[in-house]
């Protein structure tokens, strides 16, 4: 199993197909899944943008993305999903519509549900494990959304009550290969910042690996501090000199089974922006 992975995209989600579509092409491989670590900038409505991503927007049109090629139909979009035939799931970032995912989340009973006109591009509900398969391989994976909420802030920028009730009552014997977050572990990145919840999944459950974005720093790959689990944080996509992804933005992620596997960093990948 190939599975991309991205954080941060902040709009760009075009981008991120198209760097997929060229990766199949070089590499004359199928990438079946894309994971994406939270702030996809999905906001089908311009007039819910939150402040950050407003002021963003004046100067970097590509952050309106989502409601500019994937809220409604366009041919050339169209076209695209023809060669890239993979789902995009993601968690939920800080920097999305959470009115339009919450009504959308209710209506759906699945792990993870359709956010775009082709339901090609889906969130994932946080605290529930699901897993992804091709014809040969499966992987079992959890996500957890938003962001660690200071003294449990009720903005919906950070983990909700309810979500933080469904990770809390996870099983121990539950199965996780991948968690995918958007904020980081407790005191991973920075001494005293991260999500507390995260630190307790890494914990008890021992991942093999934990992906996440959010905190503006480089790719960073190393232990945990649970001495099992392989931490990555992924660079947020920025537009670089000659069009350079910054390094650890992409990543792909080899899967055959528990025992076989592998993450490969794709810093040599250009793209028109």
């Amino acid at each position: 199993m190939q599975i991309v992975i991205f954080s941060d995209l902040h709009g760009k989600l075009l981008l991120a197909f198209n760097l997929v579509k060229k990766l199949q092409e070089e590499r004359g491989i199928k990438v079946d899944y894309i994971l994406q670590c939270g702030d996809a900038g999905i906001f089908p409505d311009l007039s819910k943008l939150d402040r950050a991503t407003l002021k963003h927007s004046n100067s970097d049109i590509s952050e309106l993305g989502f409601n500019k090629y994937f809220f409604k139909y366009d041919t050339e979009i169209k076209k695209l999903f023809d060669s890239v035939n993979c789902p995009m799931i993601c968690v939920r970032g800080n920097h999305e519509d959470h009115d339009f995912l919450d009504d959308l989340e209710k209506n759906y009973s699945e792990s993870y549900f359709p956010v775009d006109f082709y339901k090609r591009i889906f969130v994932i509900k946080t605290g529930e494990v699901f897993s992804l398969s091709n014809d040969k391989e499966s992987i079992n994976i959890l996500g957890i959304g938003r962001i660690g909420s200071p003294d449990k802030k009720k903005s919906q920028r950070y983990l909700q009550e309810y979500e933080r009730n469904k990770v809390n009552q996870l099983s121990l014997n539950e199965h996780i290969d991948l968690l995918i977050t958007h904020d980081s572990a407790l005191d991973f990145v920075t001494h005293g910042f991260g999500m507390p919840e995260i630190r307790d999944v890494l914990k008890k459950h021992e991942p093999l690996y934990h992906f996440f974005g959010h905190t503006g720093s480089p790719c960073i790959i190393k232990p945990d501090e649970n001495g099992f689990t392989t931490s990555v944080k992924v660079a947020e996509i920025r537009v670089m000199e000659h069009n350079k992804l910054p390094e650890g933005s992409m990543l792909l992620l080899t899967w055959i089974n528990y025992e076989q596997n592998r993450i490969e960093v794709l810093d040599k990948m250009q793209m028109s922006f």
